[in-house]
């Protein structure tokens, strides 16, 4: 039997002596959206960091005056955002997701010094990264969602240009505003090539959903 693939929906409690949960109590405007990061040893990692919010030009004059001891390049800066590149000590975090096996979904967002994070993966390994890592279990963790994953693809491009035109011309309606033999002419295949697509279309949706359904914690 293979092993069930789960998404878990999780956040983190920043220590409040962290500069980014810092910068993000004191600025609970603003989103910092980290967009990826990369173990570049045991003791380092890099975060490519976008800021996007109120307050721009606050945070920039505060941060550039206290960020003697963060190592970062500036990459892009408007009246809307700004993107850097920033050297992290000690990635531990990342290093123990990348080492169970388990697949990180960037970007994820911090505020307000949570981390909000998604992890896909089999339901054992993540199991286990919380339950036997001594770092894990001395941080804050709120376990927010978990369910079963769900890949986004799930109708062909014809499929879906099926569905779109049925919804858009009435045919789910009650009562339909098109019927079926009319429907197919509009979209150029017969009525009954029509039918036998939305009941595959129909399946598929219903078997995504009873799959999909949120499990207990």
């Amino acid at each position: 039997m293979s092993e069930e693939i789960v998404q878990l929906n999780f956040s983190i409690l920043v220590p409040p002596k962290k500069w980014l949960s810092k910068f993000s109590l004191l600025f609970p405007q603003l989103q910092f959206n980290l967009m990826s990061m990369v173990p570049i040893s045991k003791n380092q990692g890099n975060l490519l960091l976008q800021i996007k919010g109120l307050k721009l030009n606050q945070f920039w004059e505060k941060f550039t005056k206290t960020s003697e001891k963060i190592n970062y390049n500036l990459i892009f800066q408007d009246k809307n955002s700004i993107l850097m590149n920033i050297l992290m000590g000690d990635p531990w975090i990342l290093q123990t997701i990348f080492d169970a096996q388990l697949l990180l979904q960037f970007p994820f967002l911090l505020m307000n010094g949570k981390i909000f994070l998604q992890l896909v993966g089999s339901r054992k390994k993540i199991d286990e990264l919380f339950s036997s890592n001594a770092h894990w279990k001395e941080i804050d963790i709120s376990i927010k969602k978990i369910r079963k994953y769900c890949p986004d693809s799930l109708l062909t491009p014809r499929q879906f240009e099926i569905l779109n035109q049925s919804l858009n011309n009435g045919f789910f309606d009650i009562p339909r505003k098109k019927s079926l033999s009319v429907l197919a002419e509009e979209i150029g295949i017969s009525p009954s090539a029509l039918s036998e697509n939305i009941r595959r279309i129909n399946k598929k949706l219903a078997e995504h959903y009873i799959s999909c359904i949120d499990l207990p914690n």
